[in-house]
């Protein structure tokens, strides 16, 4: 078992002895325990540091195991670690020093729940299992706690597991509720001072229950007249209530605003009566949600506690009407004021630029928005409108009136619709029309400039253009899809192959995240010479469609796969070989970012198959490739690789770099950000590379010194190339004298970054400005 293979510092098979000392730091930090804590018990403590071993883990060293057999528990010291899915492709939890993790599988002899990782050094303390079976009968309470501790942990661990795209509507979006702190439910719980000095026992069962929730911004939780079934506690954010019931109150005038700490929801749950107002929330809102069978359920329980919430949940009611009354008597008195008292503002109005969008989550993938993709909006999902909230009435109008969504998309999503759908038809004009008066050249060059579903509806005009649009090799050379990703679906894959042939070189399906091996089978056999294709975010396509690419396009050079997550090593190696094995040309760029299924053995193939060719390589975030995956680079050589990212594979040292060096002597531009593993070493490794022009150091922690960047500038007078674009982004250890390097040197770079830089003086950046040495200066 992975847990038990470090080096012990401190063990229990050492003799015992009378005077034995513990170590104080030991017994410092599990009295500081929050389960330690919570049981007081200094007996307890000293006999369980007496039973433990103390062990270290580096930084990415596996812990426990997914699935394996559970023979200790762990209490964690010093440093975090992560709570993660098998394939590591999942984070459930970070756990910070003072966590409890691995009781789930002692406590209940089961095997190991998920996989447990380093995410920094750490020291942690180790109980067997033989210990625990022998130490906890002799403390009941501390063995309650440590019970309970597990159910909740359990608990959310299984809530979190199941989490899919059939979650209730307003959910956290899923990148965001992947990661859930398992000992937070409990304490966040403790926190809300609706249950503080409720029993241990009460809040256990109450943790079981409650489901974490989260609501956008003017996001309506609460509608005053539907049924109560949910018991609201908020953990973070605003919310107002408005719309009071048996009150004359403005409906959107707010009565009361309930931040972090508070709960709402209970005079329906508790008094069996309607919502008794609007909830609305002000900010985005974090909440943890009880249904009302489960809240009554518990409280059945505890009779004093169920009378408790009953009578404040009758004050709640009478305290929100009493607000409403007094604001709606302020507003009678502020709405009897002579017309001189009036303000001089008759009808207020919003400019439409102070109305600003909201955005779900991007892909990390996705390329920024430019003015040509904000002006293509033909299927770019409605972003709903966000506004200020105001305590003028006039003002919320108009702003909710300026939300409302506009009805002139939809026949444009309807023509998109039957577009997609449908297939070429013979047109019922007989003549050409104006088209008539257009030469085949001219057509071309209109042709080209068109989007496909323009395309589409061009060529039901007349014959002459539809004949032109389906069997002109001249035209449509490049394909993009990207525009109408959510319509692109093995349904609609036959009909869009109609249009394209062999005359398409270039064919963009980014985000197409609807299509499966079986759609991209129908389109790739239309498109047997296409050179170049981008499958950014395809994430239903497996290793069975890259088989089928190799087969089927033989001259394909340019490959996409970022966040093809589906993709592993195997589909690498089948694409790479079949073209080996059939003669056809290999690839020469290729993109592989987020592909977190891939590992060393990936490096292997490309080593293997692509050396000669490949000239741009893209491996960001595939956070499985380590050192050992350039190891067999070093026996290889990659005349012409000139771009290679690194960003964000945290796990490659120094002899990563050295290896690269050797293996493409002719790399032009490299990105190592945040590669924090890497010193001094690699970046002063970096000068044997005599075309390197455009290095990205950002945020690569201890990797970048004063030292190393005056050894990289300081380039053999025999290099081809100087560094023209520097980026040094948040690298803590530069200081003014990494600017007076550059100055010195006579470096005319083109770019260079050096923000979020703390050792930088601002003088220092006013020099360098004032200098011109920088065509570009970001800091």
């Amino acid at each position: 078992m992975i847990d038990v293979q470090k080096e012990l510092v401190w063990t229990s098979s050492m003799e015992t002895t009378e005077d034995r000392s513990i170590p104080p730091e030991l017994l410092h930090s599990l009295r500081q325990h929050s389960i330690f804590q919570r049981t007081n018990n200094e007996s307890f403590l000293e006999k369980l540091a007496c039973c433990m071993h103390l062990r270290s883990y580096g930084r990415r060293d596996v812990i426990i195991v997914e699935g394996e057999p559970a023979k200790a528990m762990f209490f964690l010291l010093r440093g975090s670690v992560d709570v993660c899915s098998a394939d590591f492709e999942r984070i459930y939890a970070t756990l910070p020093k003072g966590s409890c993790f691995g009781e789930i599988g002692i406590l209940y002899s089961m095997p190991r729940t998920a996989t447990v990782i380093a995410s920094t050094k750490c020291i942690v303390a180790v109980l067997t299992a033989e210990d625990v079976q022998t130490l906890l009968p002799q403390y009941p309470e501390v063995e309650k706690m440590l019970r309970f501790e597990a159910e909740e942990r359990l608990a959310l661990l299984y809530k979190s597991k199941n989490l899919n795209s059939d979650c209730k509507v307003s959910s956290k979006p899923m990148t965001e509720r992947n990661v859930q702190d398992f000992t937070g439910t409990r304490n966040l719980l403790h926190k809300i001072p609706y249950l503080q000095d409720c029993p241990e026992e009460f809040l256990h069962l109450i943790s079981l229950k409650v489901e974490p929730r989260h609501y956008a911004p003017n996001d309506l939780i609460l509608c005053k007249g539907d049924q109560g079934k949910e018991l609201f506690f908020i953990i973070s954010g605003t919310a107002e209530v408005t719309n009071v019931v048996d009150t004359d109150s403005n409906p959107s005038t707010p009565i009361a605003r309930l931040t972090a700490g508070d709960y709402f929801g209970d005079i329906a749950v508790l008094l069996n009566s309607p919502r008794a107002a609007d909830v609305r929330a002000v900010t985005a809102v974090e909440l943890l949600v009880l249904k009302k069978t489960d809240f009554i359920n518990v409280i059945s329980r505890f009779p004093t506690l169920q009378q408790k919430f009953k009578v404040m949940a009758q004050n709640s009611l009478d305290d929100w009407k009493l607000k409403a009354s007094q604001l709606n008597k302020a507003e009678n008195n502020s709405g009897s004021h002579s017309p001189a008292e009036e303000p001089s503002v008759h009808s207020p109005s919003i400019e439409a630029s102070s109305v600003c969008s909201t955005t779900s989550d991007q892909d990390p993938t996705l390329l920024p928005a430019t003015a040509a993709n904000v002006l293509k909006k033909v299927e770019t999902r409605k972003r709903r409108g966000s506004v200020a909230i105001w305590s003028d009435p006039h003002l919320v109008a108009l702003a909710n009136k300026a939300m409302q969504p506009q009805k002139e998309e939809e026949p444009t999503k309807m023509k998109i619709e039957t577009a997609i759908h449908s297939t070429p038809q013979q047109s019922q004009f007989s003549a050409d029309g104006p088209f008539a008066l257009l030469s085949g050249e001219i057509l071309e060059r209109i042709v080209n400039r068109l989007d496909f579903i323009s395309l589409i509806q061009l060529s039901s005009v007349s014959k002459k253009t539809r004949d032109f649009v389906l069997h002109n090799d001249r035209i449509m050379h490049y394909v993009d899809l990207s525009h109408f990703n959510k319509h692109v679906t093995d349904t609609t894959a036959a009909s869009i192959a109609t249009y394209l042939g062999p005359r398409v070189r270039e064919l963009n399906l980014s985000q197409c995240f609807y299509i499966t091996d079986d759609g991209f089978k129908t389109l790739i056999e239309h498109v047997p010479n296409v050179e170049s294709m981008d499958l950014n975010s395809c994430w239903l396509l497996t290793d069975k469609s890259l088989t089928l690419l190799a087969a089927t396009c033989p001259q394909l050079v340019k490959l996409d796969l970022s966040n093809c997550r589906k993709i592993s090593d195997v589909g690498i190696f089948k694409l790479l070989n079949e073209k080996s094995e059939r003669g056809y040309p290999e690839l020469s760029e290729l993109s592989l970012s987020y592909c977190k299924k891939l590992s060393d053995m990936t490096m292997n193939h490309l080593a293997e198959f692509c050396s000669k060719t490949l000239s741009t390589l893209n491996i960001q975030r595939c956070t499985r490739i380590t050192d050992q995956g350039f190891v067999k680079w070093a026996d290889t050589q990659f005349p012409q690789l000139k771009a290679l990212n690194l960003t964000d594979c945290s796990f490659l040292t120094d002899q990563a770099i050295a290896h690269l060096v050797s293996a493409a002597p002719r790399l032009n531009r490299l990105s190592l950000s945040f590669c924090c593993a890497l010193s001094d070493n690699a970046i002063e490794g970096l000068i044997s590379l005599a075309e390197l022009e455009d290095l990205d150091a950002s945020f690569c922690g201890a990797a970048v010194s004063d030292v190393s960047i005056r050894a990289l500038l300081s380039k053999p007078s025999d290099s081809v190339e100087s560094i023209h674009s520097l980026n040094l982004r948040g690298c803590v250890r530069i200081t003014d004298t990494c600017v007076n390097t550059i100055l010195e040197n006579g470096a005319k770079l083109e770019s260079l970054n050096i923000s979020q830089c703390p050792g930088i003086s601002t003088n220092a950046k006013q020099t360098i400005k004032d200098s011109g040495a920088v065509h570009h200066l970001v800091a």
